[in-house]
């Protein structure tokens, strides 16, 4: 092999192992996007409104990228629905959470959460909601985000944080009713009378309960 393949072939591996690399949220960039991204905000009356959003691990609420430089929470009221990229969310529990399926008003909804239990066991300050206090009470995670801070200071700091490990929650939503998304709860929902069909349906389909196609045809199941 000529020194130039094998320079080629090396320079190609590195490229690929760095293209493959998994973005991982920090405390410095405590952020569900790797970047901040165009979407839409609608809203009731028929209103909308487009910026550069992302979704702040900290209770999982919106920010946007104002003409400013900073960086602004926006909390749920009146909001319907949230767009960003290719993604789509709804405020659940004053948490923005994924819409993965819908079925007509029928939704397979994922929360994407940051599981700030296994860095600091022990503290009640993570699943406050984002204001002011809550920046004081993080006494020993310093998450960047908060008070409104400019866009280019964290920018020079994004990649300096603690690693913030994620956990995924899959849940539906049928008849305005909240299932979570596990066999004991679906179990209860559809009750005795469904449950020799249900026990079939999860064999024969290999359901998998953090499996997002899965969740999906178990959804089409359940609103028969």
């Amino acid at each position: 092999m000529s020194r130039k393949i094998l320079l080629f072939y090396l320079f190609s591996l590195f490229s690929m192992s760095v293209g493959a690399q998994r973005y991982v949220p920090n405390t410095k960039w405590p952020y569900l996007y790797e970047d901040f991204q165009k979407g839409t905000i609608y809203m009731e009356g028929n209103k909308k409104s487009e910026a550069e959003l992302n979704v702040h691990l900290l209770g999982n609420v919106l920010h946007y990228i104002k003409p400013d430089g900073k960086i602004y929470h926006s909390d749920d009221r009146n909001i319907i629905r949230v767009e960003i990229g290719s993604d789509a969310y709804i405020y659940s529990d004053r948490q923005l959470v994924q819409i993965v399926a819908n079925e007509g008003t029928n939704l397979l909804l994922k929360l994407k959460k940051a599981d700030f239990d296994a860095m600091e066991a022990g503290s009640g300050a993570y699943g406050a909601s984002l204001n002011s206090s809550a920046a004081r009470d993080l006494s020993s995670l310093d998450l960047g985000g908060l008070n409104t801070p400019e866009l280019g200071k964290m920018l020079l700091e994004k990649k300096d944080g603690r690693d913030i490990p994620i956990v995924e929650n899959y849940y539906f939503v049928i008849n305005d009713t909240r299932i979570d998304a596990t066999k004991r709860e679906v179990e209860k929902f559809v009750g005795h009378k469904r449950a020799g069909d249900l026990k079939k349906f999860l064999k024969e389909n290999k359901v998998k309960w953090k499996n997002a196609e899965s969740l999906t045809q178990l959804l089409k199941y359940l609103i028969r």
